[in-house]
């Protein structure tokens, strides 16, 4: 069928910005597989959008046959909105297929929409739905990345078998065990296969002659001794395979648990399209037309998947961006974009077309053109496949790049942090001038971010960045570890566990609140060392004879700093060297011991719980909202994300405890890249400070790169060990077993006739990983320049922590020395001096003096005493007209006040605080979107639902959910055809009281002899959005049923299928709410008065419908939404 509007039509028409001639290639092109090569920014969202749009208009294809994958939740969420949207807005123009008589659902094409998901989404529903023909039980848990990484700790603390070869923590042992058993589902390998691979390579290599002498004297036959460097790699190789027999053990206890992870689905889903031609026949006619996006990040498993399923020329739509692949290290691989064509051929079996978007819509000129300078070596790699240099939007804006190599790492953040300062304070007097003045700049404040290679460089950055009066936002769980706040949170967290840590416990001794000194640091060790005398039986005094003990000292257990705090000695102890706690200490001391004593009795509570506990104990809370410059939200960013980083680990854990947790934190903290917490929002409030890694996806106004140097960005060197040793190299797949092996450097064993040999080919594929490294360095650096929209900082510095001074980067040199004008707005700041050769590193020749205890106010004190002072007077003052006998106020430091009358203050402080935040409704910023079931909670407890806002907590997952979800999908496969969801989505969900696993057949029956089960509904499943006073509302309505009346009329029953039973009283009235929502959303989509549609639920449990009477109408659910106290 030949298209009637085009794609600049369609545009004018829904009032759209005109789509230029390669987006038109796009969005017209033949229903046929085609690759879009799509630049970072180049509007690939919009442009696949379109294309949805202009094959609905055209009648090419129905909306409800559009697949979309992609990788992330919010990947997905943003694609299917602005479809939703661009097809709710050709129904309003007129345009696209006319709707079935009585099926137009509110979307307004027909009845479905486009099925958008995750890759992992749409994999795991594939093997929920057809899981049995492999023997997989649909209701299969999915572990999370923390449920994983404990299964592999639990197998790794209880096993007892040999592991030769492997030297390596536990921590890290588990580390790599969940690494390898990612690597080896996301290529398709079975464990076996491993072993046999390392017994065939140490086979061969043993079996090769010396040299070429050795073969001349001796015959080939004899072996020769292999190379040292050789041996080590073979030493490498056999650890590997020690590990396998606990791979094999973490597999079947999945098994025997019912549980898969996220590779296991995976590689159940390409069996299944490979196995089971039923599968891959009933998806290609579900998915007429599919859209892959982010193809440059798919794994092996992945494009197996999609081959098996929707190869031999099924309209297959893939977008990505070689230069944008840097998950190399998780199983993506660049060169799978690139073999598209060939992957994917069309019908006839030429490859598929290649298409490209090369407008950057986001960067400015001198931002773009840095970005094409560092990726211009790539295009020469044999996977970029001529990728085009991408170009400026029509009317772009010259932007700045700005570039400084400091001495120190110290001077370079100074320098990075002052530039963003002036940033931020030309804005805040912009904002004052708008807030002011009526038709002043309207723009809001622009975005700022620091990407960093390494976490290591942290520290540095967010030090600086606060001394220049910056709200800092921490991005990622490893990198949140660093932050003050979160981890004085982590340090009483072990304490609280392990009474030996006693390393935590020093950090909390010297940080802000308690700071002791030195002298009393050391009392307290010297206490210790009393109690552990005298718990040996020996005299006080180690110079004081005595009868020899029965227990010898070495066998006495040591006597933590945990311990000696928790028994403090009388206020005049003296030890035998004269060492004694000062009174001032002694009183700090008995308090935190007090505060440590409450939280242990609080130990018992869920993780998050505890988190939150131990916050409110240290006055976290209390100190972060008291940061100058920042605004509420921003000054608790890092604490929320501890607690979101809780929540999530309760939820995914099969034995959310402490210590599970404490020891996730720790793998978090030791792995580069942490433990993945998903993407993260742009945020206005703050500068947001994050690894290169996690930046994908997201762009600022303004970003800063720091650290580029050699060994840190690029971290590479000139050859990289690969597969054959280094860091982590228990967790990896030897390249040989891995999918997508052709794009992988090579070690040739097989062409090596003698260890000489063989030590030279290992020498090559050392420096062919090194350059292959190189290259996604290269890709990673890529991604860093183009997330800058307006500005983007350059920097660099000579002296980190490295005994000699690092060389700028060749990234920041190729920018640098591009010839004049290449880079339009370049600022170089005068560079440090290099050092002279031999010169000594400044940041450890001279070292930096500090006062110990460190002054928490720092140069704040002046200020804030002063400010203290005037208080004190006030106080004071009205202390003298009320209660002319009451203590002077004054703070500890002071001495007005005694220790112990100071914490009956704090105390009482704390109890009123608490108390008048139960009672207060807790300000909340809506969001723009509500779900209908948070409009069920506002109606029955509003404190909560402004909790659940301001920070949420995921629920815990029931079988009773399960058992709802289930009568959900025999509904709709009993009514029509199911659509794919996300976990979030399906139905029952939310249902409270669901049925237990023996009921399911009974509620079947009940419904089967109830009213519903003889009609037939006009939609089933439907989402609906509905504005309600300043947010939109949306839901997913279970079934709709229309009948014509006496007079003519249709009329229209709105039903919700529930499997728990019928609530009462209040929690009744408030469930009615999601009915009104839905009845109020259905009468607008249809138009149709409010009156001529009812409402009911079903409730399964009992068989009976229930008719709400008087449901709210818009503007009583518009006083509902209304009432939720503001933030």
């Amino acid at each position: 069928m030949s298209a009637r509007l085009s794609a600049v039509e369609i545009a004018q028409r829904l009032g759209r910005p005109t789509p230029t001639p390669e987006q038109v290639a796009v969005i017209e092109a033949p229903v046929e597989p085609v690759l879009v090569v799509a630049g970072a920014g180049s509007g690939k969202t919009e442009t696949m959008s379109s294309r949805v749009v202009w094959l609905v208009a055209n009648e090419l294809v129905a909306p409800e046959d559009v697949l979309g994958l992609t990788f992330t939740r919010k990947a997905a969420g943003e694609l299917a909105e602005r479809v939703r949207r661009r097809l709710r807005g050709l129904r309003a123009v007129g345009l696209g297929p006319a709707p079935a008589p009585g099926a137009d659902g509110p979307h307004g094409l027909g009845d479905g929409e486009p099925v958008v998901s995750t890759y992992h989404a749409y994999a795991a529903s594939l093997v929920t739905d057809h899981g049995l023909r492999l023997g997989v039980e649909p209701q299969s848990t999915v572990l999370s990345d923390a449920g994983a990484w404990q299964l592999a700790s639990d197998v790794v603390e209880s096993w007892l078998g040999d592991l030769p070869g492997v030297e390596a923590a536990p921590s890290t042992l588990a580390a790599a065990l969940v690494q390898l058993a990612g690597e080896c589902a996301e290529h398709l390998v079975d464990p076996e296969e491993l072993v046999s691979f390392v017994d065939d390579l140490e086979t061969r290599v043993r079996a090769l002659p010396k040299d070429d002498r050795s073969v001349a004297k001796l015959g080939a036959h004899v072996p020769g001794e292999p190379y040292a460097k050789v041996r080590d790699l073979l030493a490498v190789q056999r650890a590997r395979k020690a590990v396998v027999p606990l791979l094999e053990e973490y597999v079947r206890r999945k098994r025997d648990a019912e549980q898969l992870d996220f590779g296991d689905q995976v590689l159940l889903a390409a069996r299944l399209a490979r196995e089971v031609p039923a599968v891959a026949a009933g998806e290609r006619a579900r998915h007429r037309v599919v859209l892959l996006d982010e193809y440059q990040d798919t794994s092996y498993a992945q494009l197996t998947l999609l081959r098996a399923l929707f190869g031999a020329g099924h309209p297959v739509t893939a977008v990505g961006d070689p230069h944008q692949s840097i998950y190399g290290w998780r199983g993506a691989s660049a060169g799978n974009l690139g073999r598209f064509p060939g992957h994917f051929p069309r019908a006839d079996g030429t490859p598929a077309a290649r298409l490209p978007l090369a407008t950057s819509w986001r960067n400015d000129e001198a931002v773009l053109a840095a970005a094409n300078l560092v990726a211009a070596p790539l295009n020469a790699a044999p996977e970029a496949g001529a990728v085009a240099v991408l170009r400026p939007r029509p009317g772009a804006g010259t932007g700045r790049v700005r570039a400084a190599f400091s001495a120190t790492v110290e001077e370079e953040a100074a320098e990075v942090a002052a530039r963003l300062a002036e940033v931020w304070r030309a804005d805040s007097e912009r904002l004052a001038v708008q807030r002011r003045v009526p038709g002043a700049d309207p723009r809001p404040r622009r975005t700022a971010a620091v990407l960093c290679r390494k976490r290591s460089q942290f520290t540095v950055l967010q030090r600086a960045l606060r001394d220049a009066g910056l709200p800092v936002e921490v991005v990622g769980l490893g990198g949140l570890l660093t932050t003050p706040e979160v981890a004085d949170v982590v340090a009483t967290l072990h304490v609280l566990h392990d009474p030996a840590r006693g390393d935590h416990l020093a950090r909390l001794l010297t940080g802000a609140r308690w700071r002791l000194g030195a002298r009393d640091l050391a009392a307290l060790g010297a206490w210790a060392r009393h109690l552990q005398r005298r718990r040996a039986g020996l005299p006080p005094d180690p110079h004081e004879p005595g009868e020899e003990p029965l227990v010898l000292p070495d066998e006495v257990e040591a006597v933590s700093l945990v311990e000696a705090l928790d028994d403090l000695p009388g206020a005049g102890w003296s030890g035998p060297d004269g060492r004694s706690l000062s009174p001032r200490a002694h009183a700090r001391l008995s308090r935190l011991a007090a505060v440590l004593r409450r939280l242990r009795n609080r130990t018992h509570l869920p993780v998050p719980d505890l988190v939150g506990e131990v916050e409110r104990a240290l006055l976290l809370d209390v100190e972060v909202a008291a940061r100058p410059g920042s605004s509420p939200a921003s000054a608790r960013a890092n604490l929320d994300a501890l607690a979101d980083a809780a929540a999530s680990f309760s939820a995914g854990s099969q034995r959310p405890g402490l210590g599970g947790f404490l020891a996730w934190l720790d793998a978090a903290e030791v792995r580069e890249r942490g433990l993945e917490q998903g993407a993260s929002d742009v945020s206005t409030d703050a500068v947001q400070l994050l690894t290169v890694h996690a930046s994908k996806g997201l762009e600022w106004d303004v970003v800063a790169v720091p650290g580029l140097v050699e060994r840190t960005f690029p971290a590479s060197g000139e050859t990289d060990p690969g597969w054959l040793g280094g860091a982590g190299a228990l967790g990896v797949l030897p390249y040989p077993l891995r999918g997508d092996r052709e794009g992988l450097p090579r070690f040739d064993v097989e062409g090596a006739g003698t260890q000489k040999e063989l030590d030279t080919a290992r020498q090559r594929f050392l420096e062919a990983c090194g350059q292959h490294q190189l290259a996604e360095e290269r890709r990673l650096a890529y991604v860093a320049f183009t997330r800058a929209k307006e500005e983007l900082l350059l920097s660099g510095a000579h002296w980190d922590d490295a005994a000699k001074p690092r060389e700028p980067s060749r990234f920041l040199r190729e920018v640098l020395e591009a010839p004049p004008g290449a880079v339009p707005g370049l600022v170089v700041v005068p560079p440090a001096p290099a050092p002279e050769p031999g010169a000594p590193n400044p940041r450890t020749a001279n070292p930096q003096r500090v006062v110990w205890p460190v002054d928490p106010l720092a140069s704040r004190r002046v200020e804030v005493d002063a400010g203290a002072a005037l208080v004190r007077a006030a106080m004071a003052e009205r202390a003298a007209g009320g209660a002319a006998a009451g203590p002077e106020a004054g703070g500890p430091e002071g001495g007005a006040v005694d220790e112990e009358t100071a914490a009956w203050a704090e105390q009482s402080r704390l109890l009123l605080t608490e108390r008048a935040t139960a009672h207060d409704a807790p300000g909340v910023l809506l969001p723009a979107h509500l779900s209908a079931s948070r409009l069920v909670t506002l109606a029955q407890d509003p404190d909560a639902l402004a909790l659940q806002l301001r920070r949420p907590v995921p629920q815990e997952p029931r079988p009773a959910t399960r058992r709802g979800t289930a009568f959900h999908a025999w509904l709709e496969q009993r009514f029509t055809a199911s659509s794919l969801l996300d976990l979030v989505d399906l139905p029952g969900s939310a249902d409270e009281d669901a049925a237990d696993d023996a009921e399911l057949e009974a509620l079947q029956r009940r419904f089967l002899a109830s009213e519903w089960a003889a009609r037939d509904p006009v939609a089933v499943e439907v989402s609906v959005e509905t504005p309600v006073a300043d947010l939109v509302v949306r839901g997913r309505v279970d079934a709709v049923f229309a009948a014509v009346g006496a007079d003519g009329r249709t009329r229209w029953d709105v039903v919700d299928w529930k499997t728990g039973r019928p609530p009462e009283g209040e929690a009744a009235r408030a469930r009615d709410v999601q009915l009104a929502v839905y009845r109020l959303a259905w009468s607008r989509w249809r138009g149709v008065p409010l009156e001529d549609v009812s409402a009911a639920f079903f409730y399964a449990s009992t068989g009976e419908t229930v008719r709400p009477v008087d449901l709210l109408g818009a503007e009583d659910l518009e006083r509902l939404v209304r009432s939720v106290p503001p933030a």
